[in-house]
């Protein structure tokens, strides 16, 4: 019985070593590649609320520096997290800059046009780098994509 116990307690060693080193073994590489081949990734902003925009913007660039393709598209009232000049009374120069540096760094950004028109803004008005959901864009933005939806 002591020696079944000591084989047992063995093959569990093996099995478990085994498991941690497939899982923890991945060089950069494998891992690159895994998120690359991942699904995109959609943060679907509709709301110009400071603390919900600066979750999504904070989310999508964790996301961006591991290696997902990841976008934010602006809709309804997120629109002016997306424009140079937003109202004044919303408090969003923080949050522009955010998105602004999110582009800089090599993030996407799609602003949904006829919300833009409908917020009062020109499709000149959106922050540098991003652009404007067309019917070509916004289709292909949804392909086969996870959206998060704030």
């Amino acid at each position: 019985m002591k020696n079944y116990s000591l084989i047992l307690l063995f093959i569990s060693l093996v099995i478990g070593i085994s498991f941690l080193i497939s899982v923890y073994g991945q060089d950069d590489i494998s891992k690159t590649v895994t998120k690359k081949n991942a699904n995109p990734i959609v943060y679907h902003l509709t709301s110009n609320d400071p603390w919900r925009a600066s979750i999504v913007i904070s989310d999508a660039t964790n996301l961006k520096n591991l290696g997902y393709n990841v976008t934010i598209l602006l809709s309804i009232e997120g629109v002016q997290v997306g424009v140079k000049n937003p109202h004044h009374f919303l408090n969003l120069d923080n949050v522009v800059a955010n998105v602004t540096n999110f582009i800089k760094d090599g993030g996407k950004v799609v602003v949904c046009g006829v919300c833009l028109r409908v917020a009062g803004f020109e499709p000149n008005e959106i922050i540098d780098g991003a652009m404007i959901g067309t019917d070509e864009i916004t289709p292909k933005l949804f392909t086969n994509a996870t959206v998060v939806t704030y």
